[in-house]
């Protein structure tokens, strides 16, 4: 079916067209691995699995690529202050290496806990140096680099006439709005490092020789040299959150058109900010960081931050509060519900393939149509209230609603029926409430000891909000 999307580049929604007829092939930002993933920055990552989980519905082959930063990403826009790798790892008190593995499995943790489909590729940036350094050659030899002495090889925008179309500004234009500081040595104020070079009489944990000096790429150039090596010099779309279009992707249009013309990329997609209730953006910076730990420690199912996600469009700031995460838990647990009763019920009847097709194609149309996924799942609210249509049919679309947007009623509800199905013997559950009180009374300890023993048993706790469950081990 006929797929369309907001194209940030034309700043309006067009039919998307691949390059190459049944296949698609998108960049998606990844994380700086410095720190524990945000749900903000979850909430993108979410955004791109509908995105992908879309074109394979429509039968697409998708080849998916995630960078992980695990260098050059500075803590200033202005390419100055700490590498955050470097300052995430002072205040970790591990090796800049040891912490880019630690936070990279402990994202991929939460990826994989919000049933996101890990992408073909994720390549890193200190596996890509070699790339990186050939692509700052190429620009070399075409006249758009130069360098600050004691500080690094720079990306001169004056050179590029059509720098900063992406958020439909002229060069002089992003001169007034770019989050940088003025830098004398600088041609133009949003010149951009490519290789900085490593600190005189100081040692860097992660640095490279290079034709310019020893250092390391600045953090804009890696998108462009993995992308070019991973998905060819052209590719269907490229994704970010929208803090990522006004400087960020930018730089990578620049230092990859001149090389491969225009355009590099066909379709580019920006997913809006979560923000509090106040308006501000949330952020490892801002304010309580708020990990996806934070969700599951106050006993809420990972699914009912994704299904909350999924209630809004991707191109609309979304407003986070604990009040909103209930009501959506409280949904998604409602849906769950049902679907535990069809499952149960012993009189499904047959699938009309009729219906499921009609059903099938009304709800990925909408998610085919600029990701409307909010109206999706009020469509699903409907095909649960419709009693014309038997279990069967109902389950058999429940299936595919898993695979278009990963929510996993299913698997929620074969699980809710089986915790109704085994009752823990008398002794296990002795041991629960005994837990349940050393956690009252914060004897941590205690309650660990206690579900040790629950486990040797052969019996799983599940902590959740309206209290902890025994589940029977498989």
């Amino acid at each position: 079916m006929t797929i369309k999307l907001f194209n940030t580049m034309s700043r309006k929604i067009e039919e998307v067209k691949p390059l190459i007829p049944g296949k698609m092939g998108f960049y998606s930002c990844g994380p700086t691995v410095y720190h524990y993933a945000h749900i903000g920055n979850l909430r993108h990552f979410i955004q791109n699995d509908i995105l992908k989980r879309m074109f394979m519905e429509n039968g697409y082959e998708v080849t998916h690529v995630m960078n992980i930063t695990d260098v050059g990403h500075l803590t200033s826009d202005a390419d100055s202050g700490e590498d955050k790798m470097e300052k995430g790892a002072a205040r970790d008190n591990k090796s800049v290496w040891e912490i880019a593995k630690f936070y990279t499995e402990e994202f991929l943790k939460d990826f994989d806990d919000l049933n996101l489909i890990r992408p073909t590729y994720m390549p890193k940036a200190t596996e890509y140096i070699n790339e990186q350094i050939d692509l700052i050659e190429k620009l070399e030899k075409l006249g758009y680099t130069y360098e600050i002495e004691g500080d690094g090889i720079y990306y001169d925008t004056g050179k590029f006439p059509g720098y900063g179309k992406l958020t439909g500004g002229s060069l002089s234009g992003n001169r007034a709005g770019a989050r940088v500081e003025f830098n004398d040595s600088k041609r133009n104020p949003t010149d951009f490092a490519l290789w900085k070079f490593s600190p005189k009489n100081e040692k860097r944990q992660m640095e490279w020789d290079s034709p310019w000096g020893i250092g390391f790429p600045g953090w804009h150039t890696e998108c462009c040299a993995m992308s070019m090596k991973l998905l060819g010099n052209h590719f269907d779309i490229h994704t970010g959150g929208e803090d990522l279009s006004r400087i960020h992707h930018n730089n990578e249009i620049a230092q990859a058109e001149p090389i491969v013309g225009a355009p590099w990329v066909s379709y580019w997609m920006h997913t809006s900010f979560l923000v509090d209730k106040s308006g501000e953006k949330m952020s490892k910076s801002s304010g309580e960081f708020m990990g996806l730990d934070a969700v599951r420690n106050r006993g809420y199912d990972t699914m009912a931050y994704k299904y909350l996600v999924l209630l809004s469009h991707f191109q609309s700031q979304l407003a986070f509060s604990w009040a909103g995460l209930e009501s959506a838990a409280n949904g998604y647990k409602n849906i769950v519900k049902r679907v535990a009763e069809m499952l149960s019920n012993q009189n499904k009847g047959d699938v009309d393939e009729e219906t499921y097709k009609t059903w099938h194609d009304k709800i990925l149309a909408l998610v085919s149509d600029n990701m409307k996924t909010a109206e999706a799942l009020v469509a699903v609210q409907e095909l649960l209230r419709d009693n014309i249509i038997n279990d069967a049919t109902k389950l058999k679309l429940f299936e595919f609603i898993d695979r278009l947007l990963g929510l996993q009623f299913i698997d929620r509800a074969k699980k809710l029926n089986d915790l109704k199905s085994e009752e823990a013997p008398a002794e296990i559950q002795a041991l629960a409430l005994e837990r349940a009180t050393a956690k009252a009374e914060k004897n941590w300890a205690r309650a660990d000891e206690l579900r040790t023993q629950i486990e040797a048993a052969g019996w799983s706790v599940i902590d959740a909000k309206e209290g902890a469950k025994l589940v029977k081990k498989a």
